[in-house]
C-alpha cells in the first residue's frame, strides 16, 4: 500500500473514536450526509444531490452506508449496505432499517452540512428524538492530522508553490492582462499538478483591498498592487496560500504596509507552537499591526483550521483558547487593507510541532516587483 493511500482499518479506526465521543456525549446515532466527514470516517466520496444518502453510525453497533442503488461503490470501506431505488419511500425504508438493526434513536447526531432538504423530514420521521450537531464528534479528530493526512498537504502546497512561481516568472508579461486571465490561468497550473476544487483571489490595485475580492476584467497595469490568494486540494487535503506583489516600482507606503504585515506574519509563526493557544498567534500579528498604526485596516481573523476542508475546526482568532497541537494544520494570514489604495496579506499554512512550527509553504514571503 502506498504512503499516500488510507486502508479500511484508518476509517475504521476513526469510526471507533466516534463511537467512544458518542457514548461520552449520549449520543445513540450519528446521520452523515455526503461531505468532508463522511470521507473521513468511511472513505466514501461522492457529491450531494437530492437523494438520501446517509452514512449511519451507532454508538455501541457497527455502522451501514444508506444509499440510492445508483451509487454503489466497490471501494466503500463498509461491510454494510442498505440500497433503496428511485420511487420507493427513503425515509421509511431508513427507519425500518434502523427498526430491524433496533438502534435506538433517542439522540440522534446530524452532520453539519445536512440540507433542510433533509433535516425537516427526519425531524418528522423522529419526533420523539433529540437532535444535535455531530460536529463535536469529528473536529476534535480531525484537528490533528494523522501522517498520510500531513502528507497530502505538503504535497499540495508544493504544487501550489510551483504553479504560482511558474505564473509570476513570467513577470511584465502579465501588463495588460485581467485578473480573471490570471486567475484562469493559475487554475491550469494547479489542474495539470493533480489538483481539484481550486480557486482564487486575484486582486489587482485597490480591488486588493476586499479581501474575498472575485476576479473580473480589471486590468493589471502599472503601478499597482497584485493580491492573489489561491487554494487547491490533492487527494482530499486543501492547500491555501496568499502573496502580494507590485507591478513595478511601489511607493513607500506600499513597501511599509507589506514589511509590517510580513513582521506580523512572523510574529504569528513565531507564536504557533505547543504551550500557546490560538489565540496567542492571532494577538502577535494583531499587536504589530495595531502597534504600527494600522489595527482598524486588519479586518479577519488571522488564521483558520484546514484539511478536509479549506476552513475546518477552530480559527487563530482573538480570544481564541484552544491550545496548540503538534499535528495540527493552520493557517497564517495577517492582511492590512486600506480602502481606495491597496491591500496586502501574506499566507502560510503551517503544522506546530515541539521546538516550533513546520512551515508548508517555501514560496518567498518578501515583496516581489513584477
Amino acid at each position: 500500500m502506498s504512503s499516500w493511500e488510507f486502508g479500511a482499518e484508518t476509517f475504521q479506526r476513526r469510526r471507533e473514536k466516534v463511537q467512544e465521543l458518542m457514548r461520552r456525549q449520549g449520543v445513540d446515532i450519528f446521520a452523515v450526509c455526503p461531505s468532508a466527514n463522511l470521507y473521513y470516517l468511511s472513505g466514501y466520496s461522492y457529491p450531494a444531490d437530492e437523494r438520501l444518502l446517509l452514512l449511519i453510525l451507532p454508538a455501541d453497533s457497527p455502522p451501514f452506508l444508506f444509499v440510492n442503488c445508483l451509487y454503489q461503490t466497490p471501494a466503500l470501506a463498509l461491510e454494510s449496505a442498505v440500497y433503496w431505488t428511485d420511487g420507493e419511500d427513503p425515509l421509511g425504508l431508513l427507519k425500518k432499517a434502523l427498526a430491524v438493526r433496533d438502534l435506538s434513536c433517542r439522540t440522534i447526531a446530524l452532520e453539519g452540512a445536512m440540507p433542510a432538504l433533509f433535516t425537516l423530514p427526519l425531524s418528522r420521521l423522529f419526533p420523539e428524538s433529540r437532535f444535535v450537531l455531530g460536529d463535536s464528534l469529528t473536529m476534535p479528530l480531525r484537528q490533528c492530522k494523522e501522517a498520510q493526512e500531513l502528507d497530502r498537504i505538503r504535497w499540495a502546497c508544493r504544487a501550489a508553490d510551483q504553479a504560482l512561481e511558474e505564473l509570476i516568472a513570467q513577470g511584465r508579461y502579465w501588463l495588460g492582462k485581467t485578473e480573471e486571465d490570471f486567475s484562469e490561468a493559475l487554475g491550469r497550473r494547479l489542474r495539470k499538478a493533480g489538483l481539484d476544487r481550486y480557486g482564487s483571489v486575484v486582486a489587482a490595485g485597490d480591488h486588493g483591498a476586499a479581501p474575498h475580492h472575485t476576479p473580473g476584467s480589471r486590468v493589471i497595469r502599472e503601478g499597482q498592487g497584485l493580491l492573489i490568494d489561491f487554494w487547491g486540494a490533492y487527494g482530499g487535503y486543501y492547500t491555501d496560500c496568499t502573496r502580494t506583489f507590485h507591478v513595478g516600482k511601489p511607493s513607500a507606503e506600499f513597501e511599509r504596509v507589506h514589511r509590517i504585515v510580513l513582521e506580523a506574519h512572523l510574529a504569528a509563526e513565531a507564536a504557533a507552537r505547543p504551550g500557546c493557544t490560538l489565540g496567542d498567534v492571532d494577538a502577535a500579528a494583531r499587536q504589530h499591526i495595531e502597534r504600527s498604526g494600522y489595527g482598524a485596516y486588519f479586518t479577519h481573523r488571522t488564521g483558520h483550521g484546514l484539511g478536509l476542508d479549506a476552513h475546518e475546526g477552530v480559527s487563530a482568532a482573538p480570544g481564541e483558547e484552544t491550545p496548540i497541537e503538534a499535528g495540527m494544520v493552520f493557517s497564517i494570514e495577517p492582511g492590512i487593507y486600506l480602502p481606495g489604495k491597496f491591500g496586502v496579506r501574506i499566507e502560510n499554512l503551517i503544522a506546530p510541532r515541539q521546538g516550533g512550527a513546520e512551515v508548508l509553504h517555501q514560496y518567498p514571503r518578501e515583496l516581489i516587483l513584477l
